[in-house]
């Protein structure tokens, strides 16, 4: 369902959910509408033009559109979505002329929150016009607490309705299992399913098949550890579950365009301005 009222501006709501997980991990992923993911519970690494910030509990992501992005979470976690296009004087996208920053603080989160709880309870209507209006006045609402960051002290409603993402716990396994050979099968045994049915699943979900997940998050954790330089490149290939050297190396050099020495040499000169790709106190 979207729902728009046009006149001095137009706003076209695309999705208003909740969402629990154990773990999360979304490379590269992209969409045609811009997304505000608020923080109930958890702490998430993302990026935005190639630079990465920690968000944590009480803060808001933006998602831009038709920009790529990345988000990384070792612990359990609980975001609320919110999913719209604005477009204002005549049709101009608000976020491009009024750009907001990739994380903003919430200054009163109980408000946030129950004003999210009030717009959730419209939006699952879906069908009824008053409702529909009613849903556009507090998603703007909400884009107004972005912006200003107001403080008004309100209580939240303790009703909760989550969606839980279906294949979080095989995100989780594989991600506790990176040295082993984790096979396709083994993940789909997880869900009692066809190993082949589960792979296609798998995908239309991340769009990378399990093997595909499991070697993009081996990359990743071997980039964290190149950070330490006490950790040599046979350890790194050893713990995140390569071949061999050689075999890393390829690994690395596909998906980063670089060999992981020359990454290592890459963050000695800029070690300061660069945020580590995992939170250094979940280690």
């Amino acid at each position: 369902m979207s729902t728009q009222i046009e006149d001095l501006y137009a706003i076209t709501l695309f999705d208003v959910k909740k969402i629990q997980y154990y773990s999360r991990i979304m490379f590269d992923f992209d969409q045609p509408y811009l997304t505000v993911s608020y923080i109930k519970k958890g702490e998430v690494i993302t990026t935005d033009d190639g630079k990465e910030y920690i968000a944590k509990t009480g803060d808001v992501m933006i998602h831009r559109p038709h920009t790529p992005f990345n988000v990384i979470s070792q612990e359990e976690g609980v975001h609320y979505l919110l999913s719209l296009k604005l477009h204002v004087r005549e049709g101009e996208d608000f976020f491009r002329l009024f750009p907001l920053d990739k994380v903003i603080k919430i200054r009163d989160t109980s408000l946030y929150e129950k004003k999210f709880d009030e717009l959730q309870d419209l939006w699952q209507q879906k069908n009824e016009e008053l409702s529909s209006m009613q849903s556009v006045f507090l998603a703007l609402f909400l884009i107004h607490e972005i912006v200003e960051s107001s403080k008004i002290g309100e209580k939240r409603k303790s009703r909760e309705t989550f969606e839980i993402a279906r294949f979080n716990y095989a995100l989780h396994y594989i991600e506790k299992g990176l040295e082993r050979n984790i096979t396709r099968e083994e993940l789909a045994e997880i869900y009692h399913m066809n190993p082949v049915y589960f792979s296609r699943a798998f995908k239309q979900v991340y769009d990378l098949t399990p093997m595909q997940m499991l070697q993009k998050m081996r990359v990743m954790q071997a980039k964290r550890m190149l950070e330490d330089p006490e950790n040599t490149i046979e350890f790194i290939s050893q713990k995140c579950g390569f071949y061999d050297a050689s075999h890393f190396n390829r690994a690395f050099q596909k998906t980063f365009r670089m060999s992981p020495n020359q990454y290592r040499k890459s963050i000695k000169s800029t070690k300061s301005g660069i945020a580590s790709t995992w939170s250094e106190d979940k280690l």
